[in-house]
């Protein structure tokens, strides 16, 4: 018996299938799915490998077949409907074949069977807490990574890569430095899992039903169906901030678990809380599996191991969740499915909502898109009728109104001595809040002290020397000195050794504003009041998150500020005044999307607001008032938005009417990145000039990128337009095959942000 294997992780020169012989010991074990591990290349080096076919035959003109050396596992890893799917993925997002068995198995199981991880720890405690408060440190990543041990103790190094959104290389920097040191130890037992998940709570409001009004009934009959069994295809559930999507989700997910089948729940990675997970497990029982950026190997392989047995009939997760060994899938829910973390920036830059839908029509299952602010492209083809549409247009609870919205004219409250942070009717409304023992939500999506810090002679800002963008400026968590970070590189120096890179100046003025700036400036103007802050910044720790969302929950704090993390999926009762600020910023991005964003994050915001029997009410505060997005956004008005964002569309030839794809080439040598763009464009241009015109293929660039100097790396961008999404990735193949990727390192990508 022979069977065909891929190679986990392969790049270029080995994506192919290679023939094994099974030995005699393994034949009848040996089946499509299987893991093992196969002696490979002229050294025999052990590789690990799937089984993609079994026969009898190894086919012609094949000679010197080696044999698998082992199975990793005893029983498959990978589902038929997977199976089936690995070529159309790999070139649907331009990757290889191994490149897609990596994300379908992951490292937890290659690894499950030596149950030693590589844990991390501080050295010397007073030495990490004297370098960390002599600001000596140049990247603010390394700094976190000395907070959180400091903070947590010794923990796994895959736990404190999640935690601070470390890479490997940057922790490994600071072990050389001599400030951690590595072990390597047996991982904890396997119960741990079960009292991660054990750790949130389901009962009480957690467990409570609640009946379905007729708007909501209707939605779960056309998900369902009448006789229980799924309605297959896309179905878009368009319902306004609490119109009682969730209640929808679980109501078709209890009905399809009860009749055999398998539900997949999206979530965005930043919406997978505590209290998601709690109101899942809460309904839906102890058949849930979770699968978290921050499990260890051991979790992460025991929830693993719950989906693939059958276990688990629901798994809940962020987007790499798609690619769970369920079977019997009937139903796939992915909420907010307007937000870009569905979305992969790194290679291979896949789209969950993409293979949702092969997964989806390989099983015959629904699959659920739902959001109060659909992306244009989704309510685009739900007009076609190529999606089902389902309206929830009131609200779930029945004395539960839309909010006021109110919009805030800031030009002239700053004219009124009320500064450029809190308005006049914004503080007026916090107070009367605060006198009804309620709750208030700030809105803000950037965090720091201050956008930047700009030169007061020629008023540059203060940029990265690694990348072309200002740094924003920091308070110390330890010290309270002042700091200025890059968001994009983590490079890090203390403010007082800024100095302007155009005149040499070392004088600067502080421009903008961030969450931090706007915590210290409430403890001014309402000293009384607990604030809550809640940003990248504060949610370095374990469980953080759920800390603070639980503590504003109890009412230890009547005021929550942060970034969009609290924009989406909190339900907080008492919360009846919610203030936006800085909207002007989230339109001012260079991504077509941007106004769909802004729009997006704005209405979410807002639905935080009169979930409760108390009427809410939104200050969104812009030095530009008169901008149709915000009255849109001010009367909850998403079809009049998509209108106008849909003609925008139409007449830029934009995506959902022509497909858009991206090639970056980066390099360090900004002359050779010149010379080499301009032969990219010659190629591309004289390759798409004698192409059918009915591809319609329009050249862009070479530009430089939004970010032209990143991490180090200088960036030339090359936009293609065409008719649809395969034709580019025809484009991408053949410069793959025609361009050295050493001599020019190429990124591709069929669906740029914009």
């Amino acid at each position: 018996m022979y069977c065909s294997v891929i190679l986990r992780g392969t790049v270029k020169e080995t994506d192919k299938q290679y023939t094994y012989k099974i030995p005699e010991s393994l034949e009848g074990k040996v089946v499509p799915g299987s893991f093992c591990n196969v002696p490979f290349g002229f050294g025999n080096k052990t590789r690990t490998a799937v089984v993609m076919s079994v026969s009898e035959n190894a086919g012609d003109g094949i000679k010197g077949i080696k044999e698998i050396k082992n199975l990793i596992l005893d029983y498959p890893v990978l589902t038929g409907d997977l199976i089936s799917l690995v070529d159309t993925i790999a070139e649907r997002f331009n990757c290889t074949r191994g490149d897609v068995i990596e994300l379908m198995v992951p490292a937890c199981v290659e690894n499950h069977k030596i149950p030693t991880e590589v844990f991390v720890e501080i050295t010397d405690r007073e030495t990490a807490e004297s370098v960390l408060s002599s600001g000596s440190l140049r990247s603010a990543v390394h700094a976190n990574i000395l907070e959180y041990l400091l903070k947590c103790g010794k923990c796994s190094r895959k736990e404190l890569q999640a935690a601070v959104s470390a890479s490997s290389a940057q922790v490994k920097a600071v072990e050389e430095k001599g400030l951690v040191r590595f072990t390597k130890e047996i991982s904890g037992s396997g119960s741990d899992c079960s009292e991660f998940l054990d750790d949130f709570p389901v009962d009480g409001k957690f467990s409570e039903t609640y009946d379905l009004n007729d708007e909501q009934k209707e939605a779960v009959k056309k998900i369902v169906g009448e006789n229980g069994d799924v309605v297959s295809g896309t179905h878009l559930l368009f319902g306004i901030t609490g119109s009682g999507k969730t209640e929808v989700y679980l109501k078709c997910a209890q009905n399809v678990i009860d009749n055999g089948g398998t539900v997949l729940y999206l979530v965005p990675e930043i919406s997978l809380t505590p209290q998601t997970i709690s109101w899942i497990k809460g309904r839906l029982g102890g058949v849930v599996a979770v699968l978290h950026s921050r499990l260890t190997d051991r979790q992460r392989f025991s929830q693993w191991e719950m989906i693939r047995s059958g276990k688990a009939k629901v798994v809940v997760a962020p987007r790499s969740g798609i690619f769970a060994p369920a079977e019997n899938i009937r139903l796939i829910i992915i909420d907010e499915e307007h937000d870009g973390s569905y979305k992969s920036e790194s290679h291979p830059r896949y789209s969950a909502k993409d293979i949702a839908r092969m997964r989806a029509n390989k099983n015959g299952a629904a699959l659920v898109l739902g959001s109060a602010t659909p992306s244009v492209e989704s309510f685009y083809a739900a007009n076609r009728k190529v999606y089902d549409l389902i309206e929830l247009k009131t609200r779930a609870r029945t004395a539960a109104r839309l909010p006021e919205i109110v919009p805030v004219d800031m030009k002239l409250q700053v004219k009124l001595g009320a500064g450029d942070i809190l308005s006049i009717p914004l503080r007026q409304a916090m107070a009367v809040a605060f006198s009804q023992n309620k709750q208030v939500l700030l809105f803000l999506n950037r965090r720091g002290y201050a956008r930047t810090l700009v030169c007061s002679d020629c008023g540059k800002p203060v940029s990265c020397v690694n990348c072309s963008v200002g740094m924003t400026l920091h308070n110390n968590r330890r010290t309270g000195a002042q700091s200025l970070i890059c968001h994009y590189c983590g490079y890090m120096i203390p403010a007082s050794e800024a100095q302007c890179d155009f005149c040499g100046c070392k004088h600067f003025t502080k421009a903008g504003f961030g969450t931090q700036q706007l915590e210290d400036l409430l403890g001014t103007v309402f000293p009384h009041e607990k604030v809550l802050r809640m940003d990248q910044d504060t949610t370095v720790s374990p469980g953080a998150h759920r800390e603070i969302i639980e503590r504003f929950s109890r009412k230890e704090a009547s005021i929550l500020i942060g970034t969009q993390m609290i924009a989406k999926g909190l339900d907080f009762p008492d919360c009846t005044v919610v203030g936006i600020l800085g909207a002007d910023l989230m339109i001012a991005a260079s991504s077509y999307r941007a106004s769909e964003r802004a729009f997006q994050l704005i209405t979410q915001a807002a639905g935080r607001a009169g979930r409760g029997d108390d009427p809410g009410k939104v200050f969104i505060q812009s030095y530009n008032t008169d901008n149709p997005l915000f009255r849109y956004a001010c009367t909850q008005d998403y079809r009049a938005f998509y209108e106008t964002e849909i003609t925008y569309r139409e007449k830029m030839c934009l995506p959902p009417f022509k497909a858009i794809g991206e090639i970056v080439l980066s390099l360090e040598d900004e002359s050779s990145l010149q010379e080499r763009g301009r032969e990219l464009y010659h190629y591309l241009s004289d390759f798409l000039s004698y192409q059918d015109r009915s591809y319609a293929f329009e050249l862009y660039g070479p530009v430089p990128s939004v970010i032209y100097e990143l991490r180090g790396k200088y960036r030339l961008s090359f936009i293609i337009k065409a008719s649809n999404r395969s034709a580019i990735n025809a484009v991408f193949r053949h410069v793959m095959e025609d361009f050295d990727h050493v001599r020019y390192p190429l990124s591709y990508d069929n669906d740029p942000s914009g």
